[in-house]
């Protein structure tokens, strides 16, 4: 607005000077010669200074207009003056806000990452206990697979595992039986080599009867699905005072069949009323297998302990194999028989007494042959913990009744264990 006054007025002050100027001329000039071109100049200037007019009111006009705009402005600029504190408190209020906002959203991250490591830990818990739940799946799965297995008995499982295995051990007049318990490449010698438990008191009747068994070895009659294999033995370790021993088979043979002997750390967990199973070559017939119970875990004979089973064995069990029922692996030698009576005894087929398998992994890691005892894992199920039972407590007034055996006085007549007599060779 002001370059417009400012053209306005410069454009006043040149119609001035001009008119001016001419003036000046008209004085100066009195020669008529220029009277008439001075004529027609202000004629001219006349006419233009009339179009300046037009122009300067049409310059006035809008010069009005922007007064009026000016004015206008300058109310507003009052106004907005006085409502400077107003716009300071909503500035003021903008800013909190705009604090409050960055807080909420700082809060909101906050909880985010709270949020997202409860996620995360609730999704850890959650895969763990799905990673525990398979587990126990699969062990409900194997636990059940063995209870079905203790339950319907597969027939050649039980042949593979416990008949086969047992071997016949023969002599002039004297007939026993033993455990094929390893049939490999022995880490010591790097040869195949086969080796059979049994008790002590065979051998030794074997070799009572054929002296020079000692240095030839005695018949060994090994089973196999159809056939039958002999070959010699002989005795390579002994321990009377337990009646075990060792016999190795003289041939580079390996036999498939081999007893599953129960881990030394598994030996302990043997209780009475746990289910058996004896096998041997009674009265040197076949293989045979009988079932029973572990009858008790303390017998005591000339400073050694001895298991009673109730499976009944006679003559010839002797250095058979004690299995267990359910798992179907050694855990004892059958030793001794029960007779009552003198002169002609009568045998008790179910208390038979055999040497546990602690003694035996005792003494042949004694003579460095423990390495012999083949032992591999099988599960046991035990259906009283699945059941969820759990002893009953004693009572008070009951429990020393309990805790100890009648007494009964030693008579003459009374059973006495011993060592079976030689049964006649078949």
């Amino acid at each position: 607005m002001k370059r417009t006054l400012v053209e306005v007025s410069c454009g006043l002050a040149a119609v001035v000077v001009l008119i001016s100027f001419h003036h000046q001329i008209s004085r100066l000039e009195g020669d008529n010669r220029q009277v008439d071109d001075l004529r027609t100049r202000v004629e001219a200037l006349t006419a233009s200074a009339g179009e300046r007019n037009a122009d300067l009111d049409a310059r006035k006009a809008a010069l009005g207009v922007m007064e009026a705009r000016i004015a206008d402005l300058e109310q507003k600029i009052a106004a907005a003056s006085a409502g400077s504190a107003l716009a300071q408190n909503l500035q003021g209020e903008l800013t909190r806000a705009k604090g409050e906002v960055q807080h909420f959203r700082s809060q909101i991250a906050s909880d985010f990452e709270r949020t997202k490591e409860l996620v995360d830990a609730y999704i850890n818990e959650v895969r763990a206990k799905e990673k525990d739940a398979a587990m126990r799946l699969s062990e409900t799965r194997g636990a059940l697979a063995a209870i079905a297995g203790q339950l319907c008995r597969d027939a050649g499982e039980l042949t593979r595992s416990m008949l086969l295995p047992t071997v016949q051990l023969n002599g002039e007049d004297t007939v026993g039986s033993g455990t094929l318990v390893f049939s490999d490449v022995n880490p010591k010698s790097n040869k195949v080599e086969s080796y059979v438990l049994t008790s002590f008191h065979v051998v030794r009747n074997i070799l009572a009867d054929s002296p020079k068994a000692a240095n030839d070895g005695f018949a060994v009659t090994i089973y196999l699905p159809g056939e039958k294999v002999d070959v010699k033995g002989k005795m390579v370790a002994s321990q009377p005072k337990i009646d075990a021993a060792l016999v190795q088979l003289q041939t580079d043979r390996r036999f498939p069949y081999v007893a599953n002997v129960i881990a030394r750390a598994e030996a302990d967990q043997v209780k009475v009323w746990d289910p058996v199973c004896a096998v041997g070559c009674p009265l040197g017939n076949d293989p045979v297998p009988t079932q029973g119970e572990v009858s008790s875990l303390k017998n005591e004979l000339n400073g050694t302990n001895y298991w009673m089973i109730n499976a009944p064995t006679y003559f010839g069990n002797s250095g058979g194999g004690v299995y267990r029922g359910d798992t179907h692996q050694l855990i004892g030698v059958f030793s001794k028989i029960y007779t009552h009576g003198k002169g002609t005894p009568v045998v008790i087929p179910h208390m038979g007494l055999c040497t546990p398998v602690a003694a035996i992994y005792e003494w042949m890691q004694q003579e460095g042959l423990d390495h012999l005892l083949t032992s591999k894992p099988v599960p046991h199920v035990d259906l009283a913990a699945l059941r969820g039972l759990r002893p009953e407590p004693v009572r008070a007034d009951a429990s020393a009744a309990a805790a100890e055996p009648p007494q009964v006085a030693a008579q003459p007549a009374s059973p006495q264990p011993t060592a079976p007599a030689a049964a006649p060779a078949r």
